[in-house]
């Protein structure tokens, strides 16, 4: 019985535990806490209240997915090269900074101060960085079939 009794008793400590990090009371005070920072809004949709991002919201959620971005490689190469391209303004510095440590983190091979060399397809990766950084203008992606220096490059990469 005391085994028994013990058992009941710890399964329900865990059970008030685990609900305890979802208790109204925690709940409606991070739910404050996220309206006071302009990242979620409530508002009313079909008659219940429902919680929505802002756009300040999806910046910060984006953010995450920007330092997880990764580019799935082909099992085979197409041969075909692709070059970043860019010249963002001088008053934008921080966000030139950030689009090239970006680059350099999904592995792309510098080029020259702007230009970037990438082997696979990353076109959606690209087009979600300038959509991201408001780059649009600012960044063009080119697929070239051959380049100077190819089997240095191809070496590289391991291809």
């Amino acid at each position: 019985k005391d085994a028994i009794k013990m058992y009941e008793e710890d399964k329900r400590r865990r059970e008030f535990k685990q609900w305890e990090r979802f208790n109204l009371w925690r709940l409606r005070a991070l739910l404050k806490r996220l309206r006071e920072q302009k990242i979620v809004e409530v508002r009313e949709i079909n008659g219940e209240a429902t919680v929505v991002l802002t756009e300040k919201g999806k910046t910060k959620y984006l953010r995450g997915k920007v330092e997880e971005i990764i580019i799935n490689k082909p099992p085979k190469w197409d041969g075909k090269w692709r070059l970043v391209i860019y010249d963002i303004a001088k008053y934008k510095r921080q966000t030139q900074q950030a689009f090239r440590e970006i680059l350099k983190k999904m592995k792309f091979l510098c080029l020259q101060k702007s230009v970037y060399l990438y082997p696979y397809p990353c076109q959606n990766e690209i087009e979600f960085l300038r959509q991201y950084y408001g780059i649009g203008d600012d960044v063009i992606l080119l697929m070239v079939e051959g380049i100077e220096n190819e089997e240095a490059y191809k070496r590289y990469f391991g291809l």
